[in-house]
C-alpha cells in the first residue's frame, strides 16, 4: 500500500519543506516537487492535503494517559471560579449517584478562590458519599469527611515522609492531603477493573488521534500498561506507546528484566518516574528560596541520597529514569543524582521532568551532562501569575527557559501532562512559540520563546530522541516511519493569534490515516 501526500506544505523537520510526500508501507519513501514524486507514485492512493501543513506527528512526552481519559467521565472543576460553583457541581454528581457511592474527580484550582476548602463544605452536598478530588496539578486531594474515615484518616494518624495532612487548629484533619500523603486515600479507593481500564484507553486512543498525537509516553502503572498490552494483543493499538515505570515497581522490573527500549514499534518500556518534589499550584515544589512572603520552601518528596541510589540502581538494570522536579531544589537534586549515570551508562537517555524553575548554575548542566529538559509548555502560560505571585520577579526569569535550555544544547522534549493541561500540541506550540494564553494582552518574559521549528521540533524530533527512536521517527525524511500530522493551515504562513483556532484534520501513523476530518 502507498500514499502521495500534496496539495500544501510538507515540513519534513529540520526547517526542510517540500510540495509532496510519497509514502509505502509505513515509511517514508520520497519527499519533493510533486513533479517528480508523481511519476515515482505509480498506482499510490493521492491524499489532498487541501492547502494544509504536513507536519511529523506530534508525540507527547508526559502523560498520565489512562487517567486523563478516565478523568474525562468523573466530575469536573477546571473551570469552576468559585467554591459555591464547584460544590454546586459536586452537588449535582453525587446527587446523580446511588446512596453511598463514591464521587471522584477533581481539576480544581484553589489558588482561584483563595484557600484551600474542606471537609465540612463538602460534606454539605454529598453527605455519606466518599468522595475524593484531585486538585489541578494532582499534588493534592480534596476529601469529605466520609473519604477521611474510608482512608483511615483522624487527627492521630502520622504524616507520611514526603506529605501533608493539613489539619486545623485543634489537630483535626481538615479534608486536604499533600504528596505523599495522598497514598492513603488512593489505597481505600478501589482501581478501576480491567476492562474499564481497556476501554479508557482506547477512548483516549481516538482522542489523541483527534489533536495529531502519533506517540506517548505514559507515565502510570501496571494497570495502564496492562490495558495498552491488551489493545496491542487485539491489533487496535495505532498509538505508539511508551510505558513509564512507577518508582515503587522498580525492583520488579528490574528482578523480571525489563530494559528501557524494549517492545517492539507499538508497545515498549520506558522511563523509571521518581518525584522529587511537588508542584508550583500547592505551592509543594521544593525551593532553594522560601516562596515570597513565606517561610516555606516546599516539599521534596525523596531524601537525595535515596533518589541517587534508585537512579544508579535503574541505570545498572539498563533503565533510563524521568525525574519530576519543578522548583529549582529539586532540580539540583536531580541533576545530581542523574549525572553519576551519565559516565556509567551514557547510552541511556534521561530526563528530567516540568523543569518549571532552575538555579542559575544548572541551566547549563542539561546540556553538558546530556540530560533532557522534558518540558510542558502550556503549564508556563497557565501558571504566569502564580510564578509571579509565589516566585517573584527575580526569580521569574529563571521559570520555564526554553530559549536558555536549548542555547545550552539540550534536548527539549514537550507534552501536556494531561490530564494536568489539556493533551492539545496546538496549545502548547503556541504556548511556546507567543509565551502567552489566547487573549492574553502581553507576552510573559518572552525572551525564552522559541521560534515555530523549534517548537515543532520538541514535539516530534526532540520526543523521538528521548524514548530513543530518533532513527524510526521525529522527521518525515525518506526511511523513516511516515507518523504525521495535518493542520487546516500552514502555521508558518498566519499569525501565531491564529493557532489556537487551527484544526488538526488527519492523523497518520505507520502510514494509515487514522483520523481524518477535511483530507480530500
Amino acid at each position: 500500500m502507498s500514499a502521495l501526500f500534496a496539495g500544501g506544505r510538507v515540513h519534513t523537520g529540520a526547517g526542510g519543506s517540500a510540495e509532496a510526500l510519497l509514502e509505502r508501507d509505513g515509511r517514508v519513501v520520497a519527499v519533493g516537487r510533486l513533479a517528480d514524486l508523481t511519476r515515482e507514485a505509480g498506482s499510490a492512493e493521492r491524499i489532498d492535503l487541501r492547502g494544509g501543513l504536513m507536519v511529523p506527528g506530534w508525540g507527547d512526552a508526559h502523560v498520565h494517559f489512562m487517567w486523563w481519559s478516565i478523568q474525562s467521565a468523573q466530575v469536573d472543576l477546571s473551570n469552576a471560579a468559585t467554591l459555591d460553583e464547584a460544590l454546586s457541581r459536586v452537588g449535582a454528581a453525587a446527587r446523580a449517584r446511588a446512596a453511598g457511592a463514591g464521587v471522584l474527580g477533581g481539576r480544581f484550582d484553589k489558588n482561584l478562590w483563595g484557600r484551600w476548602p474542606t471537609a465540612a463544605e463538602l460534606d454539605r452536598v454529598t453527605g455519606d458519599r466518599p468522595t475524593s478530588l484531585r486538585s489541578r496539578d494532582g499534588h493534592a486531594r480534596w476529601l469529605n469527611s466520609a473519604a477521611l474515615r474510608l482512608a483511615g484518616i483522624t487527627r492521630t494518624t502520622q504524616t507520611p515522609a514526603g506529605g501533608e495532612i493539613e489539619r486545623d487548629a485543634n489537630g483535626a484533619p481538615t479534608g486536604i492531603l499533600k504528596e505523599n500523603a495522598l497514598g492513603l486515600i488512593d489505597a481505600a479507593v478501589p482501581p478501576p477493573t480491567a476492562d474499564e481500564c481497556l476501554a479508557a484507553v482506547r477512548r483516549g486512543q481516538t482522542e489523541a488521534w483527534r489533536r495529531g498525537v502519533v506517540a506517548i509516553e505514559d507515565l502510570e502503572g501496571a494497570n495502564a500498561r496492562g490495558a495498552f498490552a491488551r489493545l496491542h494483543e487485539e491489533g487496535a493499538l495505532g498509538i505508539r506507546v511508551d510505558m513509564g515505570i512507577p518508582r515503587a515497581d522498580l525492583t520488579s522490573a528490574i528482578e523480571s528484566g525489563r530494559r528501557s527500549g524494549e517492545g517492539d514499534e507499538w508497545l515498549r518500556t520506558g522511563h523509571c518516574k521518581i518525584f522529587t518534589d511537588g508542584a508550583l499550584g500547592s505551592q509543594t515544589a521544593a525551593l532553594e528560596e522560601p516562596y515570597e512572603g513565606t517561610d516555606t520552601r516546599g516539599i521534596l518528596t525523596i531524601e537525595p541520597d535515596e533518589c541517587a541510589r534508585d537512579v544508579a540502581r535503574a541505570a545498572a538494570a539498563g533503565i533510563a529514569v524521568a525525574i519530576h522536579a519543578i522548583g529549582d531544589r529539586a532540580v539540583r537534586v536531580a541533576l545530581d543524582a542523574i549525572e553519576p549515570t551519565r559516565r556509567s551508562h551514557p547510552e541511556l537517555r534521561q530526563r528530567v521532568e516540568h523543569v518549571q524553575l532552575v538555579r542559575e548554575g544548572d541551566l547549563a548542566r542539561f546540556g553538558r551532562l546530556g540530560v533532557i529538559a522534558s518540558m510542558q509548555p502550556i503549564h508556563a502560560t497557565s501558571d504566569r501569575e502564580l510564578v509571579d505571585r509565589h516566585w517573584g520577579p527575580r526569580r521569574a526569569l529563571r521559570a520555564y527557559p526554553w530559549r536558555t535550555l536549548a542555547s545550552h544544547g539540550a534536548v527539549l522534549a514537550f507534552g501536556s501532562d494531561a490530564p494536568v493541561e489539556p493533551i492539545d500540541p496546538l496549545l502548547g506550540i503556541h504556548a511556546a512559540v507567543a509565551r502567552q494564553r489566547p487573549g492574553d494582552p502581553d507576552r510573559w518574559h518572552p525572551e525564552q520563546a522559541l521560534e515555530l521549528d523549534e517548537a515543532l521540533a520538541a514535539y516530534s524530533a526532540g520526543f523521538a530522541y528521548a524514548t530513543g527512536r530518533e532513527r524510526e521517527r521525529g522527521t518525515l525524511a525518506p526511511g523513516m516511519a511516515c507518523d504525521a500530522a495535518v493542520i487546516d493551515r500552514d502555521l508558518a504562513q498566519v499569525d501565531p493569534s491564529e493557532w489556537p483556532q487551527a484544526r488538526v484534520t488527519a492523523t497518520i501513523t505507520g502510514g494509515v490515516v487514522r483520523f481524518a476530518e477535511g483530507l480530500g
